[in-house]
């Protein structure tokens, strides 16, 4: 059995860490490390992992000053020995045979270089919600590139090679984004493949990162335009496509969620300026 190394990034998650730390030691898969970096909790999440590991040679512990999740991430990678990366979020959960069946995909698929699932969701007192969500990897650079949902980038649902990890981090420039640009690097490089088992539970909180509409923006404009720096689009008018479709997304999160339509309405003119077809979104959708 190859080993397989666990990287969950801790910041004041004290009230699930528990049951996401006992959802790894619990996997049917038993060859595993499971490495915590602790990004400078203020809370008692550090107590409580350090007494679940108590016993368990499996399990490393490393603290940092509080410096960011891609910086947390990328610190796990760089110590990892295993031969595949699992991620998982402090306060998301795994069902038993996430690994073993994960790790059992690249067997049997030598060619394949990453993964992604679909994920279940469960609310703030783990109860589970009646939402699953599922993908494709049907092309999934463009998919990536254009957000259509196929490509559930959900670190707690990614598992990689690790040696496709040599030269692919976790951009420390980005937080709410920085799943999404991993996914996206990976995507340009490696061969990626989708599993359709919600294996994966991803908790709905309501003051989750997503909810911060004006890092969002900061962010994903961010993976866009890193995005075209490194010429991933296939041409300039999938280019075009691709940027009014995140416009689109933006206007509908700054209208809808934040209700400020102005910001709104500035984001649907810049989607609307380069591709104008797009016009038919807001026909059949207004944000």
């Amino acid at each position: 059995m190859k080993l397989v190394s666990v990287i969950i990034p801790l910041y004041n998650t004290e009230r699930y860490i528990k049951e996401t730390v006992v959802s790894v030691l619990n996997q049917t898969y038993k060859n595993l490390e499971l490495i915590i970096i602790d990004d400078g909790s203020t809370d008692n999440s550090y107590q409580i992992v350090s007494e679940l590991s108590n016993g368990d040679d499996r399990v490393h512990i490393i603290q940092q000053q509080n410096m960011g999740v891609s910086v947390a991430r990328n610190k796990g990678i760089e110590i990892a020995k295993g031969d595949y990366i699992f991620f998982l979020d402090s306060d998301d959960v795994w069902l038993p045979k996430n690994i073993e069946l994960k790790v059992e995909i690249f067997k049997n698929f030598n060619t394949v270089d990453w993964l992604f699932g679909s994920i279940g969701m469960i609310d703030k007192n783990s109860n589970t919600l009646n939402s699953i969500i599922k993908g494709s990897d049907r092309n999934i650079l463009n998919s990536l590139l254009e957000w259509n949902g196929d490509v559930i980038t959900t670190p707690s649902s990614i598992c990689v090679k690790k040696e496709c990890l040599s030269n692919i981090t976790f951009d420390q420039n980005l937080s709410t984004a920085a799943d999404q640009d991993f996914a996206i690097q990976l995507a340009a490089t490696y061969i990626g493949k989708y599993m359709n088992e919600p294996i994966v539970l991803y908790r709905v909180l309501p003051d989750s990162m997503s909810r911060n509409i004006e890092l969002m923006e900061k962010d994903h404009i961010y993976v866009f335009k890193k995005a075209a720096k490194n010429n991933l689009f296939t041409n300039f008018w999938f280019k075009q496509k691709c940027f009014s479709n995140l416009y689109w997304i933006l206007a509908g999160s700054w209208w809808k969620n934040e209700n400020n339509k102005s910001r709104g309405l500035y984001f649907i003119f810049l989607a609307l300026l380069i591709n104008p077809i797009s016009i038919f979104r807001f026909i059949n959708s207004k944000p």
